[in-house]
């Protein structure tokens, strides 16, 4: 047996017996926020919203088209996010992009609570 596969055995035979504590989970990679924006007082009535994103300064690419006011993102840990916003009415007309947003940066915040302790 090699030492790789008795070591695997017993982490394997502590954990079964209690001994072992909880292995920790690797490191939380993105954040789930939600980019809003208030619709445009002018012009023709909105029908959907092409939402973009720049990742570090790069080029927006579109994200989604939304009919609401909010989008649901996944962002990574670790780049810096800008997004912008236009309408598209019913005759599929664009309006112009909105101001950037300011920049940001997803953070997972400080670790979680770990488990309960076992005293044996």
């Amino acid at each position: 047996m090699t030492k790789t596969k008795r070591n695997l055995t017993a982490l394997a035979i502590l954990a079964t017996i209690g001994l072992l504590g909880a292995i920790p989970a690797a490191a939380q990679t993105t954040v789930e926020v939600t980019a809003s924006w208030t619709p445009p007082t002018e012009g023709s009535p909105v029908h959907h919203y092409i939402l973009q994103l720049s990742t570090d300064g790069g080029p927006f690419t579109t994200v989604g088209s939304v009919t609401g006011t909010s989008y649901v993102l996944d962002l990574e840990v670790g780049q810096t996010y800008v997004a912008r916003v236009a309408g598209v009415d019913d005759d599929a007309r664009q309006g112009p992009f909105s101001e950037d947003s300011d920049p940001y940066s997803p953070d997972v915040g400080p670790p979680g609570q770990p488990g309960k302790p076992i005293i044996m």
